[in-house]
């Protein structure tokens, strides 16, 4: 489980390394070579959907999602340990529901590629349910060892 999580964060950094490399490098070319890299665009906004899935679900695994907690002060200790639940469970459900038709369509994109750099879109697409499956897997931890059950709603977790 170790493995995964630090995999999914070397992703998310070399993603974000990546996409801001590209960028960068998407500036000089345009205002100081007078030229562009035509193809860095659509990777940067590639590389930005993985990250943005992958982040998530890294996000999940550590707890930090924005929460909304009105009940939390007027409910006890038990309480926001059931609505903890109920608000994983919900994630999950819709966690499943995105990896499924996420899945529909990497399938319905199997032989597409993209217009500028000729990468397959099955393999942009599969961000969606890659990550809904990460969060659904770390939401599940989560459900099933109660460590992200707070018992302080105003916890600071940074």
């Amino acid at each position: 489980m170790v493995a995964v999580r630090l995999l999914v964060e070397l992703i998310c950094v070399l993603g974000v390394a990546g996409y801001s490399i590209l960028i960068c490098l998407q500036v000089f070319f345009r205002f100081f070579l007078n030229s562009s890299l035509t193809w860095s665009e659509e990777i940067v906004q590639f590389m930005l959907l993985w990250t943005v899935m992958l982040g998530s679900a890294v996000a999940t695994d550590r707890g930090v999602h924005i929460t909304l907690n009105p009940l939390d002060n007027h409910v006890g200790d038990r309480g926001r340990r059931i609505l903890a639940r109920v608000a994983l469970t919900g994630t999950m459900v819709f966690c499943g529901y995105l990896a499924w038709y996420g899945l529909q369509l990497v399938l319905r994109t199997m032989r597409m590629t993209s217009p500028a750099a000729d990468i397959p879109m099955w393999a942009v697409y599969s961000a969606m349910p890659v990550g809904a499956v990460l969060i659904c897997f770390f939401a599940l931890i989560h459900f099933i060892d109660g460590t992200d059950l707070r018992l302080d709603p105003m916890e600071d977790r940074t």
